[in-house]
């Protein structure tokens, strides 16, 4: 069960979960009311079964009957899920609601985060898309519900108006107040000279109020005044009871206008609510109140608290369009199955849902007493004194462990820093060092060189006095003799360089001739290639010419002047072939008349001779 869609009017469950404290408290309840359950069911003896976990104490006034505990542990455990505080019979002080951050009062409540989260999606939504100031109803239980729900919305950037109860703190909002703020310096109406304002003022954009209301109520309230928000035009209902009729006169009379105005409701996932709302056209009053009772007890341990709400702002601007949502966008409610077969003994004697301490051991047994109201009051609160008086411990030995471990990082970062600081000492006298060492391993290298030079020189020095004494030593050769062989060959070697230096002297003389041919060649070269470069540029230059339009028109032109001429003389040859053939003709006709005419001529004298 996700959400329930009409034509005109729609509900949406919100399924929400139960906080670490929540669950403890919830154990605690059950663990109260073990024996009450077990008594009620008629299943087995409380007495043998359970544990004597207490002593029973003396009872001063009546005892509760089991129908009478499982009635309290209902409502506790309606109240628990809806908010830890509700837990509490008497009514809270109100300066501690004013007080305590908002904050810290929703962190013990998930259905409580959820209704936050909804309304901050709403608030903080594109107010160029959604520039109207929304009216939100806020529907809850009980007067001490709205007190927590109001503690929380005052100081939000929103009107809140309380309709059901004493409000907190009146903010005096005004339902249809101007929505303009006037900015108009007010004067004195004295003599004085103060009354002359000589600066200059600068008229200011008046700006709205745009702010959206919130209505609280309960619903008892709404269920007995249908008229109770029909001087209102509301957008949308969010119910903290999930058992809300949506049918009621007064979702009918905002809806009269053909307005949509949907209902979201806040539903615990496997509450006592919801299995109520599943089968509550299919079991009895007194049947449905037992079986749902009976299915959270062993399904509590199946709900979690869900931190991602992600999915709430894409719901709430499906909101905001007046369009149905997704129901794939809602994630799903339904009843858990998987503990329907366990047995009632071992689900209110095995508290699985409580929040394990690690350093601390915190027992939990089933009550097994008989318990009147004010003993049943008194077990409960020592319960929950014990349980947060073991949730202190472990915090303090927690707290103690993170100490220690941050003494001993504290330790380990100083020995670091120290170990730091004496690398940079090092490093900052090696440093130092270096140039000594640098100065004399230049020396060594320069020393070492030297030493070389001096060994190789040694080396070719006796090399020469081994060679002179071996001269010297030689007694079978006179001196005078080896002298002259010496002076020989001195000659010789002496006739040899001065040949070589001709030669040298020759080859000079060919090197500087090719060196003056080399100069003259590439000068010649070098005009050469500048006069190539002028070609090659003019070349370009042609081509681009050629290339161009002038050109192109030029060439187009003779062409087709070309093409003129090539007819007009086309047109010239006929002519003149037929002025010769007219010539011809007339050539031939008149040769063949002329030849008549004589022929007729010399007829005629003839004829006048012969009559003569």
């Amino acid at each position: 069960m996700s959400s329930i869609t009409t034509s005109q009017n729609a509900s949406f469950c919100i399924p929400v979960g139960l906080t670490s404290l929540q669950k403890d408290l919830i154990e605690i309840l059950i663990s109260t009311h073990a024996k009450s359950l077990l008594q009620l069911c008629n299943k087995q003896d409380p007495i043998k079964t359970l544990e004597d976990g207490e002593n029973g104490a003396k009872l001063t006034l009546p005892a509760l009957s089991p129908e009478q505990l499982t009635s309290l542990l209902s409502t506790n455990i309606r109240a628990i899920a809806n908010h830890p505080c509700l837990l509490v019979e008497h009514y809270m002080p109100r300066k501690l609601l004013l007080m305590e951050p908002g904050d810290r009062l929703i962190d013990t409540s998930d259905k409580f985060q959820k209704m936050a989260a909804l309304l901050d999606s709403l608030r903080y939504r594109d107010r160029k898309r959604f520039p109207n100031a929304l009216q939100i109803a806020v529907i809850s239980h009980s007067v001490k519900e709205l007190d927590l729900i109001e503690g929380y919305l005052l100081g939000k950037s929103v009107k809140l108006k309380r309709l059901s109860g004493t409000s907190l703190f009146d903010e005096k909002h005004l339902y249809g107040e101007p929505e303009t703020d006037s900015s108009t310096p007010v004067r004195s109406t004295g003599n004085s000279k103060e009354d002359y304002d000589y600066g200059k003022r600068k008229s200011r954009t008046s700006k709205g109020d745009f702010r959206d209301w919130l209505f609280v109520a309960t619903s008892t309230h709404l269920a007995r005044a249908p008229d109770l928000l029909d001087g209102y035009s509301i957008d949308l209902v969010i119910g903290f009871d999930p058992l809300i009729d949506e049918n009621l006169e007064c979702f009918a009379r905002m809806r009269s206008a053909g307005k949509k105005v949907p209902l979201v409701k806040l539903l615990v996932k496997d509450s006592p609510d919801h299995y109520s709302m599943v089968h509550r056209h299919a079991k009895s009053v007194d049947d449905l109140f037992m079986d749902s009772l009976l299915h959270f007890v062993k399904h509590r341990q199946t709900i979690t608290h869900d931190d991602g709400t992600g999915w709430l702002r894409q719901f709430a601007e499906e909101l905001l369009k007046e369009t149905v949502p997704d129901p794939a966008l809602i994630p799903t409610c339904s009843l858990a199955n998987k503990y329907s077969q366990m047995d009632l003994l071992e689900s209110v004697t095995k508290f699985q849902s409580l929040s394990p301490l690690s350093t601390i051991d915190f027992k939990l047994e089933p009550v097994n007493q008989d318990l009147d109201i004010k003993t049943y009051q008194s077990v409960l609160m020592d319960r929950i004194v014990q349980r947060l008086t073991a949730c202190d411990a472990e915090y303090f030995a927690r707290e103690k462990e993170i100490l220690d471990k941050r003494v001993q990082e504290t330790i380990r970062q100083n020995k670091l820093d120290e170990l730091k600081v004496d690398a940079a000492t090092i490093f900052k006298q090696s440093r130092e060092d270096e140039g000594p060492a640098l100065e004399s391993a230049k020396k060594l290298s320069k020393a070492q060189a030297d030493d070389l030079k001096l060994r190789e020189r040694l080396k070719f020095l006796s090399e020469q006095k081994a060679s002179f004494e071996g001269r010297l030593g030689d007694d079978t050769t006179p001196l005078s003799s080896q002298i002259s062989a010496l002076s020989a060959d001195l000659e010789v070697l002496k006739g040899e360089r001065d040949t070589e230096k001709q030669a040298n002297v020759q080859r000079s003389m060919e090197n500087d001739e090719l060196r003056a041919r080399y100069q003259s060649e590439s000068s010649n070269a070098a005009s050469k290639s500048m006069v190539l470069q002028q070609l090659r540029e003019r070349r370009d230059e042609l081509k681009a010419r050629l290339s161009g339009p002038a050109v192109s028109l030029f060439s187009r032109s003779a062409l087709e002047h070309e093409t003129a001429l090539k007819e007009q003389l086309i047109q010239i040859v006929r002519q003149s072939q037929f002025t010769q053939g007219y010539v011809k003709k007339i050539q031939k006709q008149y040769f063949l008349n002329g030849s008549q005419s004589s022929t007729k001529g010399g007829g005629t004298s003839r004829s006048r001779r012969q009559r003569n």
